[in-house]
């Protein structure tokens, strides 16, 4: 082989590696983004069922917490534990 042919074929191998990388990324990033859209589906689905007066607290980027205080409702006798 030539060196020409020994340098387009290390050019292309090169170009084709970062091809697959943007790809992957690419998928990757689909993926949260669609992960993202379904959580908050579910989030406003929930906050949309609670009563009056609940709150729903979320933080995460990971210092990961969900909080759901919902009040208890006066037509119900209390829970004794």
């Amino acid at each position: 082989m030539d060196l020409f042919v020994i340098s387009a074929v290390v050019a292309a191998s090169g170009l084709g590696v970062r091809l697959t990388a943007a790809v992957s990324q690419y998928l990757q990033l689909r993926w949260r983004v669609q992960q993202e859209q379904a959580h908050r589906q579910t989030l406003q689905t929930l906050s949309r069922s609670l009563p009056r007066g609940s709150r729903l607290e979320e933080v995460y980027s990971d210092g990961s917490r969900l909080r759901l205080t919902i009040p208890q409702q006066p037509d119900r006798p209390k829970e004794h534990r």
